[in-house]
This record gives C-alpha cells, structure tokens and sequence, in this order.
C-alpha cells in the first residue's frame, strides 16, 4: 500500500522507520499530487491518471515568482513532504533530516522528538494570534503538510518563532479556518485546502513523508 511506503511511520513513533531522503522519489509513486496555481486545484493522480480534484487556495502575491518568505506568492516547482500535523493525530510525522538540524536547538528538538512533542508543536501553530485580536486564529485549519524543496525553491526556515512561540514556519499545504479563501489567491503564500480533502490525502495514506508534490502553473501533463 502507498501508505506503508510513503509515511514511513509505524504505529507509537513518529520516526521508526525514516522516509526517503529528501528530493528522492518515494518508494511507491503511484500516487503523485499535483497544483495547479492557475486552476486553483489540487489533483490526486493515480498511475498518471486523475482521481480526484478540489479547489484550492493560493498565495495572493498571484502567479508571481517567488524570490523569499513574506513576497505572498506560492512557489512552483517540485517538493517533498517533510513535515504532517492533523487534528487526529495519528499521522503526525516529521522527516528526520529536519530532527537532525534543529537538533542543538534543545526548544526545537524536544518539539520534534517524538508524538508528544509534535502535538505540543500543533497546539503552538493553532494557538498563535497573528491579528492580535487576543484570540487563537487557528490560521492552519485541521491539518498542515509541511514541504522542503527539491530544486532551490524558497519554502522557508522550518522551525522558528513567532511572538515567543516556537512553530514550523514553511511554505506548505495545509486547512484554512475560512472556506472562501478556497478558489481565491488570498493566502499569504501557502496553498489552502479544505478540510475534507486534508482528511482524504493523510487518513486515507495519499500523501506522507516523502510524497511529491508539485506546483505549476497549469493542470497535470
């Protein structure tokens, strides 16, 4: 099953059995994601061939290169999954090269650690106020599917802080807690999903450590 060989994870460790390297192909590439910044899809191709398609939201920075974090634009390319929060739990996951990186970070480390630390890590994204309102924003949604680049592409520091708090700061996948962002370029340059489709791609073992997925401006080849 795709899922075996994408996540890597076994059952109480998010880490026992480490994904492919970063910029590999995974072991199993039947399933392959694929954005479409000017459609504003997402298509679940199976064996080169579409099985589903939703829309999504993208940076509102447009169809813009990208040239650093903070421009609001959604870069093309091609990247790997490095990083899976979900509400649920269950799928939490972080590729070990980015263990090993913050590893003198003692903050970071305990943060990526094992299952307990990456839920303290979610609770920390959910709960940050970003418009100072003095309320949690929830800004992720459900569920957030960090990705590394495989080519150069600009995605970000990984872990970092905001207000003190310490988060994963990345250009990624992941939920909105406002569904009319969906089909819209309004995000500050990640690509918005719904949540329904982020339950499908992580419980349903689409997407996982080391997944592909690719951006472009145009629906898949």
């Amino acid at each position: 099953m795709v899922v075996a060989a994408l996540l890597g994870v076994m059952a109480g460790s998010c880490m026992t059995t480490p994904p492919p390297p970063l910029g590999a192909p995974p072991a199993d590439s039947v399933v392959h994601v694929h954005v479409d910044r000017a459609g504003r899809t997402l298509s679940v191709l199976r064996h080169g061939s579409v099985v589903s398609q939703q829309p999504i939201g993208i940076g509102r920075g447009g169809l813009a290169v990208k040239e650093r974090m903070g421009d609001y634009v959604t870069p093309t390319g091609t990247f790997v999954v490095d990083l899976i929060l979900h509400d649920a739990g269950s799928h939490d996951a972080v590729s070990p090269d980015v263990v090993e990186r913050f590893a003198d970070d003692a903050e970071f480390a305990e943060l990526l650690a094992d299952d307990a630390g990456l839920r303290q890590l979610w609770r920390n994204m959910k709960g940050i106020d970003f418009d100072g309102d003095g309320l949690a924003d929830a800004a992720y949604g459900s569920a957030y599917i960090g990705l590394a680049a495989t080519g150069g592409e600009v995605t970000g520091p990984k872990m970092s802080r905001y207000a003190d708090t310490a988060r994963w700061f990345s250009i990624a996948l992941h939920g909105t807690p406002d569904p009319s962002t969906l089909g819209a370029a309004a995000s500050g340059g990640c690509v918005h999903l719904g949540a329904d489709l982020l339950t499908d791609l992580i419980e349903g073992g689409q997407i996982g450590l080391g997944s592909l997925v690719t951006i472009a401006d145009g629906p898949p080849p």
